[in-house]
């Protein structure tokens, strides 16, 4: 089918999470199906594929393809194709983390193909970046560890610091580390992979010292916020941005995410709850507080636009923000693959315009 003479261009999504078969028919999961309907309307033809499913000898592809582009909620079969003129790399972190998309990056710009969804830096390199940006105030004063002697002294300084791995996600590995008294204090972690779940330790100066060294080096040191308590409770935000057909930062949605009781993360992972906005906006006035959230987006907005500048298409982020009790906004950190379980019906239905309408503009 030609849309104004021209051939119309393939936007392809690369995952690991294809179409199964549902009932009678075969579907990938359904935010595929409203990228797919939002790309109908964009003129574009819409195909999912495995990243290892690629013969770039051959510029081909096996993916799969709406049986009726028009209908794709009804069934999806299996073709060859050629190289999509758009990819969103759309793997899971974990994988991707690990390099599942390595080769395809790789090959889609030697093939010339924009690839949104980059590749971005991680929680020491963004703080550069942001600096660079003249950010440097957008996020709490972080320094990577490279002694214990540094954590200890910043913990005194602070009474409250985090001490995080450089590449970690969902929690993993976040320690919250409180001065208590003269040579004491208090480490708390939610997550511990291998190590287990929720853990609390009182250490003497000495013990935290040794404890520290094995963090040297892959771990950064950051102040601990004064978070906004509603119910009782901590909460920060997460800011979910995306691109749209004009190549401009839209908000997806704002979801706050409440702490448990003494957590040292508010990942829902980790023990953290989503709430939904308009119920923690009562939360805030039976407190006698309010949620800023024009500064909320303002400051998200003003961070994504330095990383698109410096990673041309960066399209989707989330900002995990954090509202101090003075009400000032800091970025805690950001999250290249913002997981949409947190994202209600609306918010994805906006996001899945801003995918296809972004992949547009990158055909341009």
């Amino acid at each position: 089918m030609a849309e104004e003479g021209n051939q119309r261009k393939l936007f392809g999504i690369a995952t690991t999470s294809l179409p199964i078969v549902r009932g009678a028919k075969r579907r990938p999961a359904f935010h595929y199906v409203r990228i797919a309907r939002a790309a109908v309307r964009q003129g574009l033809d819409v195909c999912l594929f495995d990243p290892h499913h690629v013969n770039w000898q051959t510029a081909t592809v096996n993916g799969y393809v709406p049986e009726r582009a028009q209908v794709p909620e009804g069934n999806w079969v299996k073709r060859t194709l050629p190289l999509p003129d758009v990819i969103y790399e759309n793997v899971y972190v974990h994988l991707a983390i690990r390099g599942y998309s390595a080769t395809l990056r790789t090959q889609a710009k030697r093939h010339h193909i924009p690839l949104f969804n980059p590749m971005l830096p991680g929680k020491w390199k963004m703080i550069a970046v942001l600096r660079q940006a003249g950010l440097s105030d957008a996020t709490p004063e972080t320094e990577r560890v490279v002694s214990s002697e540094q954590v200890i002294h910043r913990v005194n300084e602070w009474q409250t610091a985090y001490v995080k791995p450089i590449g970690g996600y969902g929690g993993m590995n976040v320690y919250r580390i409180e001065q208590l008294r003269a040579d004491q204090y208090r480490v708390s972690a939610d997550r511990r992979g291998a190590e287990g779940g929720k853990w609390r330790k009182v250490m003497s100066e000495s013990q935290l010292r040794t404890w520290l060294r094995r963090r040297i080096g892959g771990y950064l040191v950051q102040r601990g916020l004064k978070l906004l308590s509603i119910g009782g409770r901590k909460v920060d935000f997460r800011v979910v941005l995306h691109r749209d057909e004009h190549g401009e930062w839209q908000l997806v949605g704002i979801v706050p995410k409440v702490a448990a009781p003494d957590g040292v993360v508010t990942n829902i992972i980790a023990g953290g709850e989503r709430v939904p906005l308009s119920r923690l906006a009562q939360m805030a006035e039976a407190d006698g507080k309010a949620i800023p959230l024009d500064a909320l987006e303002a400051r998200a907005r003003a961070i994504a636009r330095a990383l698109s500048r410096r990673y041309a298409t960066t399209a989707l982020v989330g900002f995990d923000m954090a509202v101090e009790e003075d009400g000032s906004v800091k970025m805690i950190e950001m999250n290249p693959k913002p997981a949409r379980s947190l994202l209600e019906g609306t918010m994805l239905a906006r996001l899945a315009e801003y995918q296809a309408g972004f992949a547009k503009f990158l055909t341009k």
